[in-house]
């Protein structure tokens, strides 16, 4: 019986020496997928089977992968230049853009100064300000009209606002024929008199000047027009 049985054992010694050096070349050959020299450590993570070295064939199939390169010089001059020329295209039309913009919102002041007069003329039996005799600026006294500060500034004055809290002018001239000033809103019988204006030319366009007119409304004009009807009597029909 003990010599059956170590005659069993003497027959399989061999059979469990062979699986483990089975197993150990299977473990080296896996680990060689993985290795970063190996074939595929540098490109993809691999599977190890455990029955063999080779790696699974689906992995296998999809172990390819690209490296995009960096843009040459040649590349990043073409890119720059390209760049460069599509700015040179956009700039004048977002400047224009933003040049009809700012002309919109000083249009829209105007009118609400205009509408300032005509209420301030209300409360005061139709008279229109009259900053000599009482020794105030026409701003200063329609703000109890018009309160907001946005309403006398024209974002194109170039800094003309920030040192005089406006950037308007009115019709106060010294000619008692062609000023508002001091007057009654039926003397005015002139809808279409400039009333209220940049205080200087060009801020919307060369040779152009905004104003409002008697009746409200407001408008672009050319600025040779807007000192010619500074001259003209407000009570000329």
């Amino acid at each position: 019986m003990i010599c059956h049985v170590m005659r069993q054992i003497h027959l399989d010694l061999p059979d469990r020496s062979n699986n483990l050096n089975n197993s150990e070349a299977d473990r080296r050959a896996g680990d060689r997928w993985f290795a970063p020299g190996g074939r595929y450590g540098a490109v993809a993570l691999q599977i190890r089977h455990p029955g063999n070295g080779s790696p699974p064939t689906a992995a296998r199939a999809g172990a390819t992968a690209f490296v995009r390169s960096a843009f040459t010089l040649p590349e990043l001059l073409v890119v720059i230049g390209i760049i460069a020329i599509l700015i040179a295209l956009l700039l004048p039309a977002l400047s224009k853009a933003r040049s009809s913009g700012q002309a919109v919102s000083c249009l829209s002041n105007l009118r609400q100064i205009m509408m300032g007069f005509h209420v301030y003329a209300a409360d005061n039996k139709q008279r229109l300000p009259d900053p000599a005799a009482t020794e105030q600026s026409w701003e200063s006294l329609l703000r109890p009209y018009l309160r907001a500060r946005e309403a006398y500034h024209c974002a194109s004055d170039g800094g003309l606002f920030d040192n005089l809290r406006s950037s308007y002018d009115w019709r106060d001239t010294p000619d008692a024929a062609t000023t508002v000033a001091g007057k009654l809103l039926i003397e005015i019988r002139r809808p279409d008199a400039v009333f209220v204006f940049d205080a200087l030319p060009e801020w919307h366009g060369k040779g152009k000047i905004n104003s409002a007119q008697a009746d409200g409304s407001a408008q672009t004009m050319g600025y040779q027009d807007c000192l010619k009807d500074l001259d003209r009597p407000v009570n000329a029909p």
